[in-house]
């Protein structure tokens, strides 16, 4: 288990002499936290040159003559006034032949890019996909250096975030939770906060998340609460999300389409269409009768009766004469049209 010199050198080790000008506070985190990353070993020169090779610098470069004559200058050897006439396309090319000459390494690249100017001119989400290759916080502790490495980083990364402003004290707090310091905190630290809550209840203020904190820095957490833990809750959701470094998750158009197993199963329990009914072709029936409604027909006048339809039996009714005999005209004539 950790102690207090362990805390403390922490604290000193995530301290770096470099200090960014950049105007913006996600663009000063990105800043300190490339050059602490290589400072401490979590990554290195090579690693850098692999994610931005000559030809993304150059490009990132491509109005910044200056800047790239200086480089040409330092890791090739080329006089600047001819490194300033170079389009970056040509500046890329020559790097490159150096690199794979083995005249210039990935260090001196590094060493002559400034911390700020990388962050100026490169891409800010390809530079988070730099900071995070390797998933160090899921360092395991039989890798006791890699291990003490990755604490080193990602209290860093929390301490730097809260002074550039990407991250608030209930950011933290509610990241790591109360349950989680609760379960993860020896006694003694659990101590420090109460006694930090009783101070402020002296001076008669309220023990805000601030107040946790001042008992429970950055450089304290990484050491009982598990990496993963403030990574996962802390730093991908609320920094990397909330600022804009990570790229944006692209749908395929065949998976945008492709019908999910949950929509099948809404789809199976739906109900059923309502069943059309059958349309059957109506039976002829003799030109003159007339439709009545009537209890039953005479079955045995085959004029009279008619196939039952949906509606049930229905018969047909036909004129007689005076001695009762049917009238079957089966002609129409002019008389039938007749007005009176």
């Amino acid at each position: 288990m950790a102690d207090a010199t362990d805390a403390a050198n922490i604290s000193d080790q995530t301290r770096s002499t470099f200090e960014s000008k950049l105007p913006e506070g996600r663009q000063r985190f990105l800043a300190h936290l490339i050059e602490h990353a290589l400072q401490i070993g979590r990554r290195s020169a090579e690693d850098f040159v692999r994610h931005f090779p000559p030809t993304a610098i150059m490009e990132g470069l491509a109005n910044q003559p200056a800047l790239r004559g200086q480089i040409l200058e330092h890791t090739t050897g080329l006089k600047q006034k001819i490194a300033l006439k170079k389009s970056w396309q040509s500046a890329a090319e020559d790097l490159l032949i150096a690199l794979s000459e083995g005249e210039a390494d990935a260090s001196a690249v590094i060493s002559v890019f400034a911390p700020d100017d990388r962050v100026r001119f490169l891409n800010d989400k390809k530079l988070w996909a730099f900071l995070s290759e390797g998933d160090f916080w899921n360092a395991t502790l039989s890798k006791k250096e890699e291990y003490a490495i990755a604490k080193r980083h990602l209290a860093f990364m929390l301490e730097r975030a809260l002074t550039d402003q990407l991250l608030t004290h209930r950011d933290i707090v509610e990241g790591v939770t109360v349950a989680e310091l609760a379960i993860r905190l020896p006694k003694a630290e659990l101590g420090k906060i109460i006694q930090q809550a009783l101070s402020s209840g002296h001076a008669g203020r309220p023990f805000a998340d601030s107040d946790l904190l001042v008992a429970m820095p950055p450089e304290t957490l990484v050491e009982y609460i598990p990496l993963a833990h403030l990574f996962d809750t802390i730093v991908t959701p609320k920094i990397a999300a909330n600022h804009g470094y990570l790229e944006p998750v692209v749908v395929p158009a065949a998976e945008a389409t492709e019908t999910t197993p949950e929509a099948a199963s809404i789809g199976a329990n739906l109900p059923a269409e309502p069943a059309v009914p059958e349309v059957t072709s109506p039976v002829p029936i003799a030109a003159n009768a007339v439709n009545v409604e009537s209890s039953q027909p005479d079955a045995s006048n085959p004029q009279e009766w008619v196939e039952p339809g949906p509606k049930g039996n229905e018969w047909m009714e036909l004129d007689e004469n005076e001695d009762g005999a049917a009238i079957v005209d089966d002609e129409i004539t002019d008389e039938d049209f007749a007005t009176a």
